[in-house]
């Protein structure tokens, strides 16, 4: 960056990831716009100068409450360099179980408000000719099963958007990476920050014993989010960041094994793929 003091956007920063990237951020000597629904809140957990901390209220499912955060980080600090879209939560049950109003909500937060922050914060971008675009998907847009169908459905909407808005925006200076963390020891499978369907349905056993793992593996996760958020500070700081990155060893894992599985399937039926060409 050309700006000694980079600005830092960071949406859902009261907790998890989005906490330590903030505090990250300051402590790397940016200066740090940090969203959540309760602007005091943040104030008192990350308890930064004002010169260099400024916290707004912000809800993902508000355009112009999005704007007026947008355009109160520029007045505040004059430009915006990293916009790090955290904000979200986990939907985990059948994809039968969860009906259009729920999975309608956890579209609205996890996809059309990171898409609505990154749309506000773009001219930004462009006017300065530089920035970087970081949004926090999750090894769940590559990888999928029982009870996280929806959520991973969020997820590759990010992945792919992501990927879009880099090949976009390259010619403009701004670089687009999609963060791809596997478990993270947060409160992530916590009430406060996922959802499970008001009615289960009995036949999908598969699906109850898959929630059973999740909760058993709760704050037992491999990952820290304090080593994600200086992963995040490095990659804010590499020429030619990557457009994926995977963080976590199960994270590895399970992309190398994915991608190797969807190209075993390809060559065993490539056949029948062939032969829809004339």
């Amino acid at each position: 960056m050309s700006n000694s003091e980079p600005v830092w956007f960071v949406t859902g920063a009261s907790k998890g990831i989005g906490l330590e990237t903030a505090r990250a951020a300051l402590d790397a000597g940016a200066r740090l716009v940090a969203t959540s629904r309760d602007a005091d809140r943040l104030r008192s957990q990350i308890g930064a100068p004002e010169d260099r901390f400024l916290a707004v209220s912000m809800s993902l499912t508000d355009p112009a409450d999005i704007s007026r955060a947008v355009s109160t980080a520029v007045e505040a600090f004059g430009r915006i360099d990293v916009l790090v879209n955290n904000a979200g939560y986990s939907m985990l049950g059948a994809v039968e179980e969860f009906n259009r109003d729920e999975i309608r909500q956890n579209f609205d937060v996890n996809v059309f408000g990171l898409l609505e922050v990154t749309q506000q914060v773009l001219p930004h971008m462009r006017r300065q000719g530089s920035g970087h675009v970081i949004n926090i998907a999750s090894i769940s847009a590559d990888v999928t099963g029982p009870a996280t169908g929806l959520y991973s459905a969020t997820k590759a909407a990010v992945l792919m958007l992501t990927e879009a808005l880099a090949a976009e925006t390259a010619p403009l200076g701004i670089h687009a990476t999609a963060v791809c963390p596997g478990g993270v020891r947060t409160d992530f499978l916590d009430s406060s920050s996922s959802r499970q369907p008001a009615e289960e349905i009995a036949e999908y056993a598969i699906v109850r014993t898959a929630l059973h793992r999740y909760a058993e593996l709760n704050h037992q996760q491999g990952g820290d989010p304090r080593l994600v958020a200086q992963a995040l500070i490095t990659l804010s700081q590499m020429q030619q960041p990557p457009t994926r990155l995977y963080l976590g060893k199960d994270a590895l894992y399970a992309i190398d094994h994915k991608a190797r599985s969807v190209l075993d399937d390809a060559r065993r039926h490539q056949a029948l793929s062939a032969s829809i060409d004339r």
